[in-house]
């Protein structure tokens, strides 16, 4: 581990005063940008690798589905790195200290989107395994398969300028059905887009037991993707295609959203945290208030590692439904028990508003 660094996943991006680390340090050609009426936002088709574009036979969805379910062998999936193992890439901002220091509040009203229970309850496939014993202040809150919170939280896995990474992230309930919530940088990097984004819902110790989703949009903020400095805008939604015909929120339900609310709400945080004490089998849980982190962020108190990023935390959290106000984002290496997430504010509106009505 970086002496300078503790690094906490291409799920939890961490720096000091502040170094930024997410997936992949080249820039690639992106995809053609998506069409969109609010500049403060960007999004791109979302694209397969030329490894895995290579192996496609036939054409339309199901094609590149089939490639991409070949690709993602339970070998790759427990090979792909948490940030514990990607070098830091760019510097943030040189007022970083200042920032630290500015006051984060409500941009604007505050709004919210109830969460959603699914069409129907679904039908899961395969068992759990009982995780073992870990040294940390985390927890296993060992949701049985099909819980809401557990279906509705999942791995993602995704390549990045030749590497594969891994993330967590949460269905967010839209008028689309087709809409799951994470980190920008589980998205992008460097001015790349990430290719062969998948999500796992409900994942347990390799098992999927509602199979495996696969992206047909990605979405972040312009200012994050124009600078990997910004945490403030390090949020992103990816749209997913149906799978035997359903969309996701429609199988599995999905979790609500709010922003500009205020700060200290009591929040319950998950994810899948993959760098050590942790292994990335297993939901992982911690719960308690927000802080002001400075610079449009916030923070918790949450001992969750690399892997992690994009994990939701829930306020208004009723043991099922909760609303997202807040992610896995990054870590200071002087504050390891603190996590960071962009404060959901106006960034969060743009961004949800953009992708809301956009069906599989």
């Amino acid at each position: 581990m970086s002496t300078r660094l503790l690094r906490g996943l291409a799920a939890v991006a961490v720096m000091t005063a502040a170094t930024l680390v997410t997936a992949g340090n080249t820039a690639s050609a992106a995809p053609a940008t998506l069409p969109t009426s609010n500049s403060a936002v960007i999004g791109s088709s979302a694209q397969l690798s030329p490894e895995v574009a290579g192996t496609v036979t036939g054409r339309g969805p199901d094609a590149r589905q089939r490639a991409l379910a070949a690709y993602w062998t339970p070998t790759r999936m427990k090979a792909a790195k948490p940030d514990t193992e990607i070098p830091a890439v760019k510097a943030a901002r040189d007022n970083a200290r200042d920032r630290a220091k500015s006051a984060t509040r409500p941009q604007g009203p505050s709004g919210s989107i109830a969460p959603a229970a699914p069409a129907v309850e679904p039908k899961a496939s395969g068992s759990t395994v009982a995780p073992s014993d870990m040294s940390t202040q985390a927890y296993y809150p060992n949701y049985p398969v099909g819980h809401p919170v557990a279906r509705t939280s999942g791995k993602v896995y995704f390549t990045l300028n030749g590497g594969n990474y891994v993330c967590s992230a949460t269905i967010v309930n839209t008028e689309g059905k087709s809409e799951v919530w994470t980190a920008g940088h589980c998205l992008t990097g460097n001015r790349a887009w990430a290719t062969n984004w998948t999500f796992v819902p409900n994942y347990n110790n390799g098992s999927a037991p509602y199979g495996y989703w696969y992206a047909t949009q990605l979405w972040t903020t312009t200012a994050w993707f124009n600078n990997n400095g910004d945490f403030a805008n390090d949020v992103g939604s990816a749209v997913m295609a149906r799978s035997n015909g359903w969309r996701i929120t429609d199988y599995l339900g999905g979790q609500g959203i709010a922003w500009n609310y205020p700060i200290g709400q009591y929040d319950y945080a998950f994810g899948y945290p993959a760098a050590s004490p942790f292994n990335g089998e297993v939901l992982t849980a911690e719960n308690g208030p927000t802080y002001d982190g400075g610079g449009g962020t916030i923070y918790m108190l949450n001992y969750m590692t690399g892997g992690s990023s994009g994990g939701g935390w829930l306020m208004s959290f009723d043991g099922n439904w909760g609303y997202l106000n807040g992610h896995n984002d990054f870590k200071y290496n002087t504050l390891p028990q603190y996590m960071f997430s962009p404060y959901y504010g106006n960034q969060v509106a743009d961004l949800y508003n953009t992708v809301r009505n956009i069906s599989s």
